[in-house]
């Protein structure tokens, strides 16, 4: 009898866990877009490693450059994308959404991962995370973008 409820139970934690496992599967096979969400941002990354975020409120932007100068874009940015190769980060400029209508799933329940401050996700050569006190960056491409406290920052 105990052997019975035993395998019972495994097969229900097995059947209860499935969905968290595979969720990141399931998200990329439902189309070849992988679709997420940290905090308010949300975002999305295609099969072919572009990658852009909708902003809930807008943020200030701001390119680095290699002697650590800071050059402002002059508005307030609402969307960020990295889609092509020989471009920075740079604001979608009313592009494609990148949030499902009812909102995107939590990084979390897609994450592929997880690292010293939250949970990520690499799909198709990009990659997103969770960081230290709120912060959320994302790569493709050779480029790279992050957000913190209402500052967004972008390599060249």
């Amino acid at each position: 009898m105990k052997a019975v409820a035993a395998r019972a139970a495994g097969a229900l934690a097995a059947a209860a866990f499935a969905p968290v496992l595979f969720a990141a599967t399931a998200q990329a096979e439902s189309g070849g877009t992988v679709y997420f969400a940290a905090g308010s941002t949300n975002c999305s990354i295609a099969s072919d490693g572009s990658l852009g975020c909708d902003y809930a409120v807008p943020q200030r932007m701001s390119y680095v450059t290699r002697g650590d100068a800071y050059i402002p874009v002059p508005f307030p940015v609402g969307q960020v994308v990295i889609d092509i190769p020989w471009l920075p980060a740079h604001p979608g400029l009313g592009g494609p959404s990148h949030t499902l209508p009812g909102g995107n799933p939590r990084l979390s329940d897609v994450k592929t991962g997880e690292g010293q401050w939250g949970p990520y996700i690499d799909y198709a050569g990009a990659h997103c995370e969770s960081g230290f006190h709120g912060s959320f960056s994302c790569s493709s491409k050779g480029h790279t973008f992050g957000d913190w406290s209402g500052n967004l920052t972008a390599t060249l």
